[in-house]
């Protein structure tokens, strides 16, 4: 999956060797560190202590707030967490890549923190909730990586947008026909959040193919940048000194200026995925990744798309 956007401010926060730890790698290690613990207690018979880090609404009201993140780790073996902790890394990696380290950790902390208020919401309605894993959270990483390329292609070429809104549609589904109507919000909940956080980041891209903004219904959320921003975007040095110098290649308004524009566009997106496709998107340099970005843009500018 080609990265259209360039890193976070934050690089790895270690290496092993040469391999970079980022914080998804830590994340999914610290999930499965704690399969296999609890694995061990259920088979030694001691499974019952898990019930003291399981989320319950009962519990929380009496103090036990560890609770609300110790949830998320409770997990027993199965297939099914294998493939959660591969689609968790390949699509936390494209998230934390585009938010950077620490914007990312805030993002998982919210999500992990939103299902049990939620659900908290209900234990004091005279609905005691108990639940346990983190399936909903990592379906909202998902969520995000789709707000950031939601024309990714997937199964027999679809799109990432039609994927997620199927499996959130089958998922629902399940859920309800589990009687378990308080963890279909939680999933709709979550995912709206990571999509709402994302647009916030600045990956504004239609997610539908058509455009959309919270502040058409609510205009008290406009404002005059975003709070939740990444990176600085903008023309490359290069590109401000044409700009300055009245360059016709960048402010030419012409017809014919403006399809040389995309024409050298194109060229330059055809030289660099050439390259990624060689050598891996780890061979791109910092200026030809921006470069990547500014040509992606002045594509999707004049209809072409990614």
């Amino acid at each position: 999956m080609m990265r259209a956007f360039d890193p976070g401010d934050e690089g790895p926060l270690f290496y092993l060797g040469e391999f970079p730890v980022r914080f998804i790698t830590l994340l999914v290690a610290l999930h499965c560190i704690a399969m296999i613990a609890a694995s061990l207690l259920m088979a030694s018979g001691y499974g019952g202590l898990l019930d003291l880090l399981s989320y319950s609404s009962t519990a929380v009201s009496h103090g036990q707030v560890w609770r609300l993140f110790t949830y998320a780790f409770v997990a027993g073996p199965s297939i099914w967490f294998l493939f959660e902790m591969l689609m968790l890394y390949y699509f936390g990696c494209e998230v934390e890549n585009g938010l950077g380290c620490r914007r990312f950790a805030v993002l998982y902390a919210g999500l992990l923190l939103l299902g049990p208020c939620l659900l908290q919401a209900f234990g004091y309605a005279g609905r005691p909730q108990v639940f346990t894993g983190a399936q909903e959270v990592n379906f909202a990483v998902f969520a995000a990586f789709v707000a950031m390329h939601p024309g990714a292609q997937f199964f027999f070429g679809m799109a990432a947008r039609w994927v997620f809104v199927g499996l959130l549609a089958i998922s629902s589904l399940q859920l309800l026909a589990a009687q378990q109507p308080s963890r279909v919000l939680v999933l709709v909940a979550s995912s709206i959040l990571a999509v709402v956080l994302m647009r916030r980041a600045g990956f504004v891209e239609p997610l539908f193919g058509f455009s959309f903004s919270l502040r058409w219904s609510f205009p008290g959320l406009r404002r005059s940048g975003p709070r939740f921003s990444v990176l600085s975007g903008g023309l490359s040095p290069k590109g401000k000194e044409l700009a300055q110098e009245g360059s016709p290649a960048v402010v030419q308004s012409t017809p014919s200026g403006v399809e040389s524009v995309t024409e050298s566009a194109e060229r330059e997106m055809d030289r660099l995925l050439e390259k990624i496709g060689k050598h891996g998107m780890a061979s791109l340099t910092s200026s030809e990744r921006q470069s990547l970005e500014e040509a992606r843009q002045v594509i999707l500018q004049r209809g072409g798309g990614v």
